[in-house]
Order: C-alpha cells, then sequence, then structure tokens
C-alpha cells in the first residue's frame, strides 16, 4: 500500500476533524499515513519526496486558504506535480445549497494564484462553533451568518460537514494510490 502525507490547517477545529477523518478511511484502507498541522509552521512538516502522495486541507478565513497550507505548496511545487495530490477546502460558502452557490470558487482561485492543481479535490461545508468563539467574535459571526442565510442561534455550535462526502473524496483518491477495484462504505 502507498505512504500518504496529510497535511492541514485549522483555526477552530473543524479542518482538522476533516483531515483526520481523512487518515482514519486512509488506515482502514491499509495505508501508512502521517498528519501534519501546517499552522504550527511548515519548516517541521516532511518533504512530499518522502511520500507516495500527498494530501492537503485549509481552512478559508475571510476569502482566503491558510497561508502555511499555500507556502508547504509553494515551496514544494515541482514534488507535488510528480505525485498524485488532493486538497480539500472546508468553509461555510461550501454548506451554502443554494443552486446559484459554487462552493469551489475559493479552490478555482487558489490553484489559479498557485500555477498548480492538485489530482482530486473537494470543498467541504464547516462549522459555526459559536460556543468556541470570543463574545466579539460570536457577534460578527453571527452577524456574517445572517448576511449568508445562515443560523444564527448562538446558544450552540453548528456542523455542516457532510462527512459522507468526505469519504466520498477519500475513496475516489485512492483511485490514484492503485486501488482499482470498487469501494465499498464502512
Amino acid at each position: 500500500m502507498s505512504r500518504v502525507l496529510v497535511v492541514y490547517a485549522s483555526h477552530f477545529g473543524q479542518t482538522r476533524l476533516v483531515a483526520q477523518r481523512i487518515v482514519d478511511r486512509l488506515r482502514d484502507r491499509g495505508h501508512e499515513v502521517d498528519i501534519a498541522n501546517a499552522s504550527e509552521g511548515v519548516e517541521g512538516i516532511p518533504p512530499p519526496s518522502l511520500y507516495d502522495a500527498v494530501i492537503l486541507g485549509s481552512r478559508v478565513e475571510l476569502g482566503k486558504h491558510a497561508k502555511p497550507v499555500l507556502d508547504y505548496v509553494r515551496e514544494n511545487t515541482k514534488a507535488l506535480k510528480r505525485l498524485p495530490t488532493a486538497f480539500f477546502s472546508v468553509s461555510m460558502a461550501a454548506a451554502d445549497k443554494a443552486p446559484d452557490s459554487d462552493p469551489n470558487h475559493y479552490l478555482v482561485k487558489t490553484f489559479a494564484d498557485l500555477r498548480w492543481s492538485p489530482t482530486e479535490s473537494a470543498a467541504f461545508g464547516g462549522a459555526v462553533k459559536y460556543r468556541e468563539y470570543s463574545w466579539p467574535l460570536r457577534l460578527i459571526m453571527k452577524h456574517i451568518s445572517r448576511r449568508e442565510g445562515q443560523t444564527t442561534d448562538t446558544s450552540r455550535n453548528h456542523v455542516f460537514t457532510d462527512y459522507s462526502a468526505v469519504v466520498d473524496f477519500t475513496d475516489r483518491f485512492c483511485w490514484y494510490l492503485g486501488e482499482r477495484e470498487s469501494v465499498v462504505h464502512m
């Protein structure tokens, strides 16, 4: 089986949870997986050349993916272009089910800016973790949520991640790892 590196950046933990679900799924399928938090600094993340494949994930805040993940891509573009790669994005924009919404617009812009595209990509809905925000951030997020037609119930956290879509994304990527048989969901 393949050796895979999963690199992510998370602020309030939702992207970390998605990354961990990907890691768990890959390990269940027999792959050797290392996980690295880019928010702790890219200098400690192993180079892609030590792996058969790399999966990158980032939260979207203020319309942008996390700088440490983007820096890792910039520093390793040549090596990443030689491997199967995947990139996932976690945002509230991806949770928007309106017919005219485009959950991939952050991905498209990021890949154009980087002049790099992964083998596979996906955008997943994030979370509004009102109970974890400071009171000023809670008010700001409530205002943004109201404007975007999302929940404004600050009495609890709200998770919009479709974990079956995360599993599907991981299973699709396994094809690039040499798995050609059909996949049965666990």
